[in-house]
């Protein structure tokens, strides 16, 4: 997500973009690689950059609430990936390297029809996370 998407969705929810978000945004946006807090933490304090533990968990508490970062528990490991897509999207997950693919077609419709009527909830919203190997990983298995 490049930066004026990143302002434009904070402007679009009257969210107030501080300091400390907008440096967390910036650590994200630097690397590929999906980040755990402690880590984005040790990475601003090596760029002399001066923000508190807390901060960072709960600016991407906020991000992921907006769909701005990627939450991936693996056990007890959590860590953050900027979104790349703005609009309603997907990821999976490579379970050999770590890498993760977005993708932003969701043809579900039947299945909402069929969980509406089944339990009689209107559906509002849904979440999936896939998993698996990549091209990659899967021709050295």
């Amino acid at each position: 997500m490049n930066k004026e998407l990143f302002k434009q969705a904070f402007k679009e929810k009257q969210l107030r973009l501080s300091h400390p978000r907008f440096l967390v945004y910036q650590e994200l946006s630097g690397t590929e690689i999906p980040l755990s807090p402690q880590e984005l933490y040790q990475g601003l304090l090596k760029k002399h950059r001066r923000i508190g533990l807390t901060s960072i968990y709960r600016s991407l508490d906020l991000f992921e609430s907006l769909g701005i970062v990627f939450k991936i528990a693996s056990g007890p490991s959590i860590r953050y990936k900027l979104c790349g897509l703005q609009n309603h999207h997907h990821h999976i997950v490579c379970e050999g390297c770590g890498r993760i693919e977005e993708f932003d077609f969701c043809d579900i419709s039947s299945w909402v029809k069929k969980l509406a009527e089944s339990t009689g909830y209107q559906v509002t919203d849904h979440q999936f996370n896939f998993a698996g190997l990549c091209r990659s990983c899967k021709k050295n298995t």
